[in-house]
């Protein structure tokens, strides 16, 4: 095999992303990550980070770095004007990524991996080794992982007849908001909203495109959100993401790995995104390292986190599957199910479904 600049070239500085390079170089391989925007920067996301995932992410950051955090302990659901509160023990964060990514990126220099900003990629070719083609130049790896999300120049999936969805997100100014994260549901979609800090809050909606266009259009159509985001002030202007479509599941494509909304979308509402994204990017390094090391070929890497990625995950995408369409069950059903969920424990069962094993 011809010699390669890279063991490894990680596509996207997300978590998923940063997660891996952070932990292949750990584990000696040479690692480089490209990402094609510059820190910091906003993206489309509920911004909560589920207690299941606090642990790799210190580990990932170091303690020194993960020093600030909103903590969120329970949950409000509000659908067909009713509410549900459940606790969420023990706590979990709500961490704009703003900083988050960029303290990621901070940590994959710091763990011996070389790391770009501005640097998109336009083709990656697999022959005895990967070739990587930049807008400046053309990178060999021995492996590549794809961690640029749902939609990119290299995600692309038939999604054909498949509802198309939009997602949208701002931070507005809101005096001393709960330490919770409340969903508001209606018809064709939802809104996520979590503090930021004393004096500020995320909002984060996943809608229909021909529900809503812009965040103004989604705080009219649930009766206790339009009530709760009247005095609101926009901080910045609200950044978007689409199309947004629902898929099963993938870990390779092209030869690449795929980790985190590469891989697969999770339904926002789970909560579950950047814990998925986290682990699934720690998963793709440590099989790819039997690989690095010679142990295995490529395809056994990749059978194995084929494996371990079905094992972790697929419980929670299926269970938030299920209860996506339990939201968009006639009225009639969805208060039956509300009912069922308002029993002792009962909410808390349908939670833990969507967390990764």
């Amino acid at each position: 095999m011809e010699a390669a600049d890279y063991d490894l070239i990680v596509a996207g500085a997300g978590p998923a992303g940063s997660a891996c390079a952070i932990t292949a170089a750990r584990l000696g391989a040479r690692v480089l990550l490209l990402e094609k925007d510059r820190f910091p920067r906003h993206k489309v996301c509920g911004e909560f980070v589920s207690p299941e995932s606090l642990a790799l992410l210190r580990g990932l950051l170091g303690e020194e770095m993960f020093s600030w955090h909103t903590p969120v302990s329970s949950a409000r659901l509000f659908v067909d004007c009713k509410a549900l509160t459940v606790p969420v023990s023990p706590p979990a964060q709500s961490i704009p990524r703003f900083d988050l990514d960029a303290r990621l990126f901070q940590a994959v220099r710091r763990a011996g991996a070389s790391a770009r900003e501005g640097s998109a990629i336009q083709e990656v070719r697999q022959g005895n080794t990967f070739k990587v083609q930049t807008s400046t130049e053309m990178l060999t790896a021995r492996a590549v992982v794809n961690a640029t999300g749902r939609w990119s120049k290299l995600t692309r999936f038939d999604v054909a007849g498949k509802e198309k969805w939009l997602g949208l997100k701002g931070h507005f100014t809101e005096a001393s908001p709960p330490p919770s994260v409340d969903l508001y549901f209606f018809p064709g979609g939802y809104c996520g909203v979590t503090p930021v800090d004393s004096s500020a809050v995320n909002a984060c909606a996943m809608v229909r495109a021909d529900v809503a266009q812009s965040l103004e259009d989604v705080f009219v159509k649930e009766p206790e959100l339009r009530r709760r985001s009247r005095a609101w002030q926009p901080l910045f202007p609200a950044v978007t993401t689409s199309p947004l479509y629902f898929r099963k599941p993938e870990t390779e494509s092209s030869g690449m790995f795929l980790a985190g909304d590469a891989a697969g979308f999770i339904d926002p509402f789970a909560g579950d995104g950047i814990s998925l994204a986290l682990h699934s990017g720690a998963l793709a390094a440590e099989a790819l390292m039997q690989f690095v090391a010679g142990k295995c070929s490529l395809e056994q890497a990749h059978q194995e986190y084929r494996s371990a990625y079905t094992r972790r995950f697929a419980p929670a995408f299926r269970n938030a599957s299920r209860l996506r369409s339990a939201f968009s069950a006639p009225k009639w059903l969805r208060s039956t199910l509300f009912a069922a969920a308002s029993l002792p424990g009962v909410a808390r069962i349908l939670m833990r479904g969507t967390r990764a094993k």
